[in-house]
């Protein structure tokens, strides 16, 4: 399928021309996802829970004027954030602030449904949130906008605007491990249930008037310092020093997401529907492979260290995290009391927690996607050419 592209009005609306159709794209997003997209609600349905709480030196790197807190899982911006600052919006605000503001903020931008911990399948972790939830919260904000009598938020660019879900599915895979399931297992049980779901979700979207969807694969989990700490000796790794197996079961999950999501494009092109696949795996294994050209300096002894971590072969102990405090275990016996309330440069780091990335990684990547590197389908789909979209900020 060919695609050309003409920007209009400074992306205010841009017409993509397919074939006969034309895609009229105006300016907001709807996000969903995890914890590498949240900005706010985990902490908002939570407040105060020691799981929440995100504490000095999360957020150390960027200073949110007007969101007083930590609440991003990160040492600044998130990708979603870079893509707010390069189409000039207010950053993305959390559903929940909406709630408690009955619906009277004036989102003409678009609204953050993400929630840090959230998986794709229900009742899978304790977490009570999954994307079918996430979900449901839109059509419940939805239709809450279209009943009001004077909506804040002007209803013409729902049906135009973009759904984006950068990444989910990590927290599913995650728990299969915790609970004991092998990578083979997450394989068999988990990705192809996950997968419909995402798939579905994907056509819930599409069914309530979405016709922009841009959906992320499943990152590098085998280079995640948490999976490389939890089950570190069950190798093979790769040259860059992951753990093979578990990066295969993202791999599977990614080579199904693609199938399916072209399958869609394909059913839904006589509609003028767009579905944008960005490949989340291949960025983040570019970066680690290729820190320096990306402004990574890496002055560290491995690229998997963590920044804001504790102990081990990198940085990261399982007991005490980011921020927190507490006894860890130490390789030549007894325990210590550490303090984890302080972070080397994040700008030389690739991992910042052990479970999230630095702000530099997620410039990086946004960067990648909004310049149509990395995106799989329609290949070299370039917001910024576009949009005339300004990096400055970043």
């Amino acid at each position: 399928m060919k695609y050309t592209a003409t920007a209009i009005l400074d992306c205010r609306e841009i017409q993509f021309l397919k074939q006969s159709n034309t895609i009229n794209l105006h300016e907001a997003f709807f996000i969903f996802g995890d914890s590498l997209t949240d900005t706010g609600n985990i902490q908002l349905l939570a407040p105060g829970l020691a799981a929440t709480t995100l504490n000095y030196p999360y957020g150390e790197s960027y200073t949110f004027t007007n969101e007083p807190g930590h609440n991003r899982y990160s040492d600044g911006r998130l990708i979603v954030d870079f893509i707010a600052q390069a189409f000039s919006f207010p950053f993305f605000e959390p559903i929940l602030l909406e709630l408690d503001n009955g619906f009277q903020t004036n989102y003409t931008h678009g609204v953050n449904f993400a929630y840090s911990g959230a998986t794709i399948q229900p009742d899978i972790t304790k977490n009570p949130i999954y994307l079918q939830l996430e979900l449901d919260q839109f059509f419940v904000y939805k239709e809450a906008l279209f009943s009001s009598p004077q909506p804040s938020t002007p209803l013409s660019f729902l049906p135009t605007a973009a759904y984006l879900i950068p990444e989910i599915g990590a927290n599913d895979f995650f728990y299969a491990y915790s609970k004991g399931a092998s990578p083979q297992t997450v394989i068999d049980e988990i990705v192809p249930h996950s997968l419909n779901l995402l798939v579905s979700a994907v056509e819930q979207l599409h069914e309530s008037g979405a016709r922009t969807i841009i959906v992320g694969n499943q990152p590098t989990q085998g280079c995640s310092p948490t999976i490389l700490t939890a089950f570190s000796g069950s190798g093979p790794y790769d040259n860059i020093g992951c753990l093979d197996e578990y990066n295969k079961v993202s791999q599977v999950f990614n080579i199904g997401l693609e199938h399916a999501l072209t399958n869609l494009q394909e059913n839904y092109k006589a509609d003028g529907t767009l579905i944008i696949q960005f490949d989340f795996y291949n960025a983040i294994t570019e970066l680690f492979t290729n820190p320096t050209q990306y402004g990574i300096f890496l002055f560290y002894i491995t690229k998997l260290e963590v920044c804001c971590g504790f102990g081990g072969a990198y940085n990261y102990n399982l007991n005490v995290s980011c921020g927190d405090s507490g006894n860890v275990s130490l390789s030549t016996g007894g325990t210590q009391f550490v303090n984890i309330n302080t972070a080397l440069n994040p700008k030389e780091y690739i991992e910042w927690d052990g479970v999230h990335f630095t702000q530099a990684v997620y410039k990086a990547i946004t960067s990648f996607f909004l310049s149509g590197q990395f995106v799989i389908s329609p290949p070299g789909f370039s917001f910024k050419q576009l949009c005339n979209l300004d990096f400055s900020q970043f």
